[in-house]
C-alpha cells in the first residue's frame, strides 16, 4: 500500500500524490462546470435534480479526498505568518455548497488574536473538519463552530449531533484506512492532526452525551 511501502518515502508518495491531485483537478473542473450547466438547465424535474446535486457531492467528494491525501503525505514544512484565522474560516465554509453553509452557527471570540500559521494548510484543516461534522451529522444536524481564547492557546470547537455514528474509540479515527464508518473514511482527520501538529498545536475527537461530537483543535497564540 502506498502510505507503508518501505521503498517509497514520504517524500516520493507526497510528489506522486500532488502530481494525481494536478492531473485530475482539470477533469473535476470541467465536470463541475456541466453540473453547474444542468443545474441551471435542468428546472422541471425534481428526480433529476436530485441525482445532479448526488453528481456535485460526488465530484466534490473527489476533490476532498486528494486534497486530504496531499496534505496528509506533504513533505513541505509549514511556513507560517501572521493571519486572522476567523477570515480563514469564513473563507473556508464559503467553499461548501449553499445547502452546508446553512447548516453552520458561528460564536466567535471577539476579540480574538492574530495566529501564526500556514494559510493553505490552515485552510485545508478547517475545510476536513467542516465536511467531517457535516458528513457525521448526516447533514441533518447543525454544526456549532465556536473559538475562544484559553491561557496561551486559541481553541476552534466543531460540535454536532451524530446520532447515527457509533465511536467506540474516536481516536481510532485519526489512522488512515482504518476500518472506519463510511461517513467518515479516509484521511480527513489524520491530514487535520498532522497540521495542527506542525502548527505547535493539537487536534482531538470528543464524544458528548446525546450522541454528540466535538473536534477540538487547539493552536499556539
Amino acid at each position: 500500500m502506498l502510505l507503508t511501502r518501505p521503498d517509497l518515502p514520504t517524500e516520493n508518495a507526497a510528489e506522486i500524490v500532488g502530481q494525481l491531485a494536478h492531473e485530475l483537478r482539470q477533469p473535476l473542473s470541467a465536470m463541475e462546470a456541466i453540473v453547474y450547466y444542468l443545474q441551471l438547465t435542468v428546472v422541471d424535474d425534481a428526480r433529476t435534480r436530485a441525482q445532479i446535486e448526488k453528481l456535485r457531492q460526488l465530484i466534490d467528494q473527489s476533490g476532498s479526498i486528494l486534497s486530504d491525501a496531499v496534505h496528509y503525505l506533504q513533505a513541505a514544512p509549514a511556513r507560517p505568518e501572521p493571519h486572522d484565522l476567523h477570515e480563514a474560516l469564513a473563507e473556508s465554509a464559503g467553499r461548501l455548497a449553499t445547502l452546508d453553509q446553512n447548516l453552520l452557527a458561528f460564536d466567535l471570540a471577539d476579540p480574538f488574536p492574530l495566529l501564526n500559521f500556514d494559510l493553505i494548510q490552515m485552510q485545508h484543516l478547517l475545510g476536513a473538519a467542516l465536511r467531517f461534522c457535516l458528513r457525521a451529522s448526516r447533514r441533518a444536524h447543525p454544526v456549532e463552530v465556536t473559538t475562544r481564547v484559553q491561557n496561551t492557546r486559541a481553541v476552534l470547537r466543531f460540535a454536532t449531533t451524530a446520532p447515527h455514528l457509533d465511536l467506540l474509540s474516536p481516536e481510532d479515527l485519526f489512522t488512515p484506512f482504518e476500518d472506519h464508518p463510511t461517513a467518515v473514511a479516509g484521511l480527513g482527520l489524520a491530514s487535520a492532526r498532522r497540521i495542527a501538529e506542525a502548527h505547535g498545536g493539537d487536534c482531538r475527537l470528543l464524544t458528548e452525551p446525546g450522541h454528540r461530537l466535538a473536534l477540538r483543535i487547539e493552536l499556539p497564540i
